[in-house]
């Protein structure tokens, strides 16, 4: 009887369920939101956070909230909103700043909303990203358990805690922050957990480490590596990509310019929260 050969597998060759397709359009998307942070205020918060702000958004539905410590221009974004909304109204207002200071802030205004969701009965989810560090008593996520809402959080403090890992009594699942692909993967899971009905999840985005070193990677360059090991390099497309929402940016300020001050108020992007 012949021996099975085994076949090495590496990150190119893995079975993957996600398309060509997407994986190009995350890649775009991260770039999209990286030019887009240069361009108001406030937006260089989210440099080298791309990879958890799509991973953890692009499959979002139309009625899904999003609440996320960033500039409200880039929370919109991530929601599809169109770029002359948003830049007509890209300031945050003080009370944003001041309240992004409050971890459990964070948390709670996420989990109210998330509570408004479940009383709807609407099968709708909720991602909330918090820029503080999670802490092991705080009441809000020990209510969205209690109550299995329908949402997911998403830490992106950057501060590795040793929680227990039933502290909450939902999943808690660490990931590498700056690899768009495997927080994609996790948070996919985790929705669909959360609109089917059970309950939140926590996805811990952290630097994991080479060599014994935290490693603080740019997720588009890991992305970029990623997809050329695939054959599908982006190299060619990224100057595209560049100009063409450049010039969309430009040409989204230049209307914001125009736009009357008393009709900007209506143009904010539905199921988005900024704290």
């Amino acid at each position: 009887m012949g021996t099975k050969q085994t076949k090495k597998i590496t990150a190119e060759t893995m079975p993957s369920l996600i398309s060509n397709e997407k994986l190009q359009q995350m890649y775009t998307m991260m770039l999209q939101c990286r030019i887009l942070a240069a361009h108001v205020k406030g937006g260089s918060a989210l440099r080298k956070q791309e990879a958890a702000a799509v991973g953890a958004t692009i499959d979002l539905e139309p009625g899904d909230a999003l609440v996320i410590p960033a500039h409200p221009a880039i929370a919109g974004f991530l929601k599809g909103a169109p770029l002359n909304t948003l830049l007509a109204q890209q300031s945050p207002t003080k009370q944003q700043r001041n309240a992004a200071v409050s971890a459990g802030t964070q948390s709670a205004l996420a989990t109210g909303i998330a509570l408004a969701h479940n009383a709807e009965k609407s099968g709708q989810v909720a991602v909330a990203f918090l820029s503080q560090p999670v802490a092991a008593g705080d009441e809000a996520l020990f209510f969205a358990c209690a109550h299995k809402l329908p949402i997911v959080y998403v830490d992106i403090s950057g501060v590795a805690q040793a929680l227990p890992a039933d502290v909450f009594r939902f999943p808690i699942i660490p990931v590498d922050g700056s690899d768009v692909v495997a927080v994609y993967r996790v948070a996919h899971e985790c929705i669909l957990r959360a609109r089917q009905g059970g309950g939140p999840s926590l996805i811990a985005c952290r630097a994991f480490s080479v060599n014994g070193t935290a490693a603080n990677q740019d997720p588009l360059r890991s992305m970029e590596k990623y997809l050329s090991l695939k054959g599908l390099s982006m190299l060619n497309s990224k100057q595209r990509i560049l100009h063409t929402f450049e010039a969309e940016i430009r040409q989204a300020i230049k209307a914001a310019g125009h736009t009357p001050a008393d009709k900007r108020a209506g143009h904010a992007p539905q199921h988005v929260f900024t704290v």
